[in-house]
């Protein structure tokens, strides 16, 4: 004969329930939100990689040929952002980054709006 025990079953339910709340919580809005912002950062760096390392280099100090033949600033050289305070605001740098300016192209019509204030982000985050 075979012995029921409700106390075993209720731990066993309780325990269950107990791990379905836990790994809910590891998949809930922080691991949504680490997930969005990583896919953001592979998103900036693909857009940076393709339309700006060629001359900024993609380490953003400006150290490559094309960055030599256009003298393309160091934008991890603290003094360069001093220097030029007055255009490295961060709206002064989406129009320079849409519009152009010297040898740089213009990118107004390539790249959406959300994609040169993604640009411009990264190119801050290159200043110490």
């Amino acid at each position: 004969m075979m012995r029921s025990f409700p106390g075993l079953a209720l731990c066993g339910a309780v325990f269950f329930l107990l791990n379905l709340s836990i790994t809910e919580i590891g998949s809930g809005p922080t691991a949504q939100a680490q997930s969005k912002s990583s896919a953001r950062a592979k998103r900036v760096d693909e857009l940076f990689n393709r339309n700006c390392a060629r001359c900024h280099g993609p380490d953003g100090r400006g150290d490559t040929p094309m960055g030599q033949v256009f003298n393309s600033p160091d934008f991890t050289d603290p003094k360069w952002w001093s220097e030029n305070a007055k255009i490295t605001g961060t709206q002064n740098l989406r129009t320079i980054v849409a519009n152009g300016k010297a040898g740089m192209p213009a990118f107004g019509k390539k790249l959406s709006r959300s994609e040169i204030n993604l640009l411009v982000d990264r190119i801050r985050r290159f200043r110490k």
